[in-house]
């Protein structure tokens, strides 16, 4: 079988399982498979496929039929110009958070040294993306998932930045150093109800849901950070929440109720996307 006769056969059964991107994914999965660029796809269309790797493929692409995420299968997935390691059982980052981390990156100095703390690291996409782009920052990063840990200082390896990003375990605040401040309290919390996961695609399903929802119509995770963050803030320290797009009002009231001037950053859709809190001088 040839390489354009086996992705018009791909892109085929993925458009009978109704995804909704079948040709990109269908060539997604063979670039990753043949470590060629997509493009080459189209100019080696005649080349012939190896038949162990026409087996891969197929086999990639029945369960990307199922619903399995392109990231899930590869392993990989960009963000913030970043190629991040991903495994099925940590949450996969997606590109409206790359406005969180523009919006932080903004707000921080250029010289004085900062420390940051992040909860819930996933992938540790947010922090090493930060760790990244400011050479002055220190990050602190907690997550509740041994999976999420492991997947997070694998990257944080990975892209160099692990001198700088201290990764533990802990539910919230629990394990972290009572008398330690920080200058900004960042978080990408799961943030969709209960109702609204009812909802959800078959793919977006496939990751944790530990890491998609949370109790009191999403508001639960931002109320605890909010509550318990406060203390662990310098006095001019702030939030920064990745919101989802009926939650913004609420987020920036949660915010105003314990002293802080807070404000909407709104996506590329001109939905309700990050919120930032300051404290109040």
């Amino acid at each position: 079988m040839k390489i354009g006769d086996a992705l018009k056969r791909a892109s085929q059964i993925l458009k009978d399982a109704k995804i909704e991107t079948p040709i990109t994914d269908s060539q997604l999965l063979l670039s990753f498979l043949l470590k060629k660029p997509r493009w080459k796809l189209i100019t080696d269309r005649n080349e012939k496929l190896p038949e162990e790797i026409q087996l891969q493929y197929f086999l990639l692409i029945k369960k990307r039929a199922e619903g399995y995420p392109v990231a899930y299968l590869t392993g990989k997935k960009y963000f913030y110009g970043i190629e991040f390691d991903v495994e099925e059982g940590v949450l996969i980052p997606r590109p409206e958070t790359e406005i969180l981390v523009e919006e932080v990156l903004k707000k921080l100095p250029k010289k004085d040294k900062v420390h940051g703390l992040e909860i819930g690291i996933g992938s540790g996409n947010i922090s090493v993306s930060l760790l990244k782009n400011k050479s002055n920052l220190i990050m602190t990063g907690v997550d509740i998932s041994d999976k999420a840990l492991q997947i997070s200082t694998r990257n944080a390896i990975k892209q160099g930045v692990i001198d700088r990003f201290f990764i533990k375990k802990s539910n919230l605040f629990e394990n972290i150093d009572k008398k330690l401040k920080f200058d900004f309290i960042i978080s990408n919390p799961p943030y969709i109800s209960v109702e609204e996961y009812k909802t959800l695609s078959k793919e977006v399903k496939k990751e944790p849901i530990e890491a998609l929802v949370a109790d009191k119509d999403g508001l639960a995770f931002y109320e605890k950070i909010i509550s318990f963050g406060t203390k662990f803030l310098k006095d001019n320290g702030f939030f920064a929440f990745e919101i989802g797009h009926k939650q913004g009002e609420k987020v920036k009231k949660l915010l105003e109720k314990k002293g802080f001037r807070s404000k909407i950053l709104k996506d590329l859709q001109n939905l309700p996307r990050v919120v930032i809190g300051e404290k109040n001088d």
